[in-house]
């Protein structure tokens, strides 16, 4: 693998993904991961997005130097044999004060804010759960502040495969500016969803579900004010395409 995109291809292989997979796991376009595998793109500015996504070092990604894997899985690797006791083949931690001191962990505030990602859910709650860790250097390769992120607990069928029922998304509730075929944590009428967003023209925008048997939203130009955006989500953690 002596270019970037033998080494994309391969990875995306490996995790058994398709381009079209792996663009929305990176939240990127497939034609970006298409024009970087057949070498029309050879120095990507979505690069970091998709070495995360891949869960492999982005500067491997792009030179080929350099350990393959991801720092945050090695980190995680290292991380649970130091400070864990084994029960089977299962890690555990008895208390968040087992972990080592580490200046770069970022804890981020877990919520059930009973968003979804189907039909008829008009409730949803703030009641908080547990903080989860990251590692600040999360935060940098996806250009966000920890300080506007949440981690909410999504319910519903209609973002499947990408998203089941009860999976958890970050939203940065910075981000608030829709952008072509990002996804977005929104309100529709009061009622919590998570949708892939399409503009329209003349500025009305297309709610779109990945699982086909729920239809799109399409939402006119002067149906907006409907419309209010809590987030972008930059990230995922589930069963979604595995």
């Amino acid at each position: 693998m002596n270019t970037l995109a033998e080494r994309l291809k391969a990875c995306r292989i490996e995790r058994a993904l398709s381009q079209n997979e792996l663009a929305s796991l990176a939240g990127v376009s497939q034609s970006t991961v298409a024009n970087i595998e057949t070498g029309r793109n050879t120095g990507s500015k979505y690069l970091v997005l998709l070495a995360n996504a891949l869960e492999v070092d982005s500067e491997w990604l792009l030179t080929g130097k350099g350990e393959k894997r991801h720092w945050s899985v090695i980190h995680r690797e290292h991380e649970a044999e130091a400070n864990a006791r084994r029960e089977g083949d299962v890690l555990v931690w008895d208390r968040e004060d087992d972990l080592p001191h580490d200046p770069r962990r970022v804890w981020i505030d877990r919520y059930d804010y009973r968003f979804s990602a189907g039909n008829g859910h008009t409730q949803w709650e703030i009641r908080e759960k547990n903080a989860l860790p990251f590692n600040e250097d999360f935060f940098k390769a996806i250009g966000s502040n920890p300080k506007h992120c949440k981690l909410v607990v999504c319910h519903g069928r209609s973002m499947e495969p990408f998203l089941y029922d009860r999976d958890m998304i970050m939203v940065d509730t910075e981000k608030l500016r829709l952008r072509e075929e990002k996804i977005y944590a929104l309100w529709l009428e009061d009622e919590p969803l998570v949708k892939q967003v399409f503009k329209s023209p003349g500025g009305g925008i297309v709610l779109h579900s990945f699982n086909p048997a729920y239809p799109d939203k399409v939402i006119e130009p002067e149906q907006m004010d409907r419309l209010k955006i809590f987030g972008q989500c930059v990230y995922r953690s589930g069963s979604g395409f595995l």
